[in-house]
């Protein structure tokens, strides 16, 4: 592992401290039993496990990662001391070059409020003062709110694209859905967020996934020759999960076939819109 330039430290735990500051929150490491069985109740509250017979993380497992060196933290009011988000990395390879944050849940009732913001640059910080300069992890391609906040808000870049990537979860968020995920990968020595995208990027995209006016997704291919290309997906793809499992099937599909075949066709994601689309131009 090599040294962290001090001043960019400094600056990581400036924006650490702003941002605890704007949701309300401290962040903490967690070790304890007690903390580890407080933060798997809480993993499991958010992604709703129910009557499935799992868990999300065990609290042992929790114990022995926070123990033998990895990230295990969680997030607190301010005010109350009430554990409200949970997050969870592990040293990836090349061993002493990336972490890779496999988890990071927030209550439902609390998000909105920055916890996540604050959970990464905590995150960052660790990493930076153990000499890690790269984490990743991946994410859901439908979700919207989490697509703005990886490449608008931190500045990822996109490395893969994994189909099915954990098969078939029995958690209430993900059963019956296929789980597809995006790897990203954060360069955490540089500023947190991606250059603006041009003024005029919308007249310059040629859309690749659309959605009409009944809410079905639309594929159209794109020239080579377009500078942008889009691809919209929709707004809230938890809630029409539960509205209409069949339609979110069909945006699975679609979106998949769509970043599939751009990224192998050499296009990269450069940003991702308020609106709810991926832009992409060619690498």
């Amino acid at each position: 592992m090599s040294a962290i330039d001090s001043q960019v430290l400094a600056v990581a735990e400036d924006e650490l401290a702003a941002a605890q500051e704007a949701a309300g929150i401290e962040m903490r490491l967690l070790h304890s039993a007690q903390e580890a069985a407080d933060a798997s109740l809480l993993l499991d509250e958010v992604w709703n496990v129910g009557q499935a017979g799992t868990t999300v993380l065990e609290s042992g497992l929790l114990v022995a990662l926070a123990h033998s060196g990895n990230y295990v933290a969680g997030a607190y009011t301010a005010d109350s001391d009430e554990l409200i988000g949970v997050t969870v990395g592990f040293f990836g390879a090349p061993l002493g070059k990336v972490m890779h944050s496999h988890i990071a849940g927030v209550r439902h009732d609390q998000v909105g409020r920055g916890t996540g913001a604050a959970m990464k640059l905590h995150q960052r910080l660790w990493c930076l003062s153990h000499g890690i300069r790269q984490m990743t992890w991946t994410f859901d391609p439908l979700i919207a709110r989490n697509a703005y906040f990886n490449f608008h808000r931190l500045g990822t870049s996109a490395q893969e694209y994994f189909e099915d990537f954990y098969g078939q979860m029995r958690d209430g968020v993900n059963a019956g859905q296929a789980s597809d995920r995006m790897l990203v990968s954060w360069r955490l020595d540089r500023p947190a967020r991606r250059e603006a995208l041009p003024a005029d990027v919308a007249e310059r995209c040629s859309p690749a996934l659309t959605c009409d006016e009944a809410g079905e997704p639309v594929l159209t291919e794109v020239p080579r020759t377009a500078d942008y290309v889009s691809a919209r997906v929709p707004a809230d793809i938890e809630s029409l999960r539960g509205d209409n499992p069949e339609l979110a099937t069909r945006w699975r599909e679609a979106l998949r076939t769509a970043l599939t075949g751009l990224l192998a066709d050499g296009w990269e994601i450069v940003g991702f819109t308020r609106t709810g689309e991926y832009i992409l131009t060619h690498a």
